[in-house]
């Protein structure tokens, strides 16, 4: 069975396809309902990650090295998730402190230590570096354990990750739930 979902473009209704253009509807901000129905698959990713990123660490004590590489990896596609979340909901004028670590983080760990590894005359990422408190002498320094992430001298507890994520869905769904009643979405 397939399972079809539509997003009107400003001011048409999904609901009725025969309606006209209606002009009543201008902004010159994105309309949330068509970044949000994006944000929601992420949001639900990142809610799959933390688990999934729990469940790696738990297995640090019995096997340390693979256990650092799946939480190494889980925490990136986590970070990843939560950046994409939070730029949806900032370009419909949403903000949250967290929003700012969500990207040093994940910037950190996909291009820091990535291909960043060796240029030292980056300024975003020393400037990144000195928010994540990271000693100059190291390129990284992450720790893993299932309640929290900690880079540099920064401690990201998976409570502070769970709270953002309620945050976001509580955001995402009144809005969704409105262009549902406004006949803009029809899934």
């Amino acid at each position: 069975m397939a399972h079809t979902v539509k997003i009107s473009k400003k001011g048409f209704n999904v609901m009725d396809t025969n309606k006209k253009h209606s002009k009543t509807i201008s902004s010159k901000r994105p309309l949330p309902h068509l970044l949000y129905v994006v944000a929601l698959a992420y949001l639900l990713g990142a809610e799959k990650q933390v688990k999934r990123y729990q469940t790696g660490a738990l297995t640090l004590k019995e096997r340390p090295i693979s256990g650092v590489y799946d939480c190494l990896h889980e925490a990136s596609t986590l970070f990843e998730d939560l950046c994409t979340v939070g730029k949806y909901i900032e370009k419909c004028g949403e903000k949250h402190k967290l929003h700012k670590l969500w990207f040093d983080v994940r910037n950190h760990i996909r291009h820091d230590i990535r291909e960043e590894f060796d240029n030292k005359t980056s300024l975003r990422k020393s400037s990144r570096a000195k928010r994540l408190k990271l000693n100059p002498k190291l390129q990284t320094d992450i720790r893993f354990d299932p309640k929290f992430i900690k880079i540099g001298g920064v401690t990201i507890t998976i409570d502070q990750i769970n709270d953002y994520l309620d945050w976001a869905d509580k955001i995402i769904s009144d809005v969704l739930s409105e262009a549902k009643k406004k006949g803009y979405i029809k899934n």
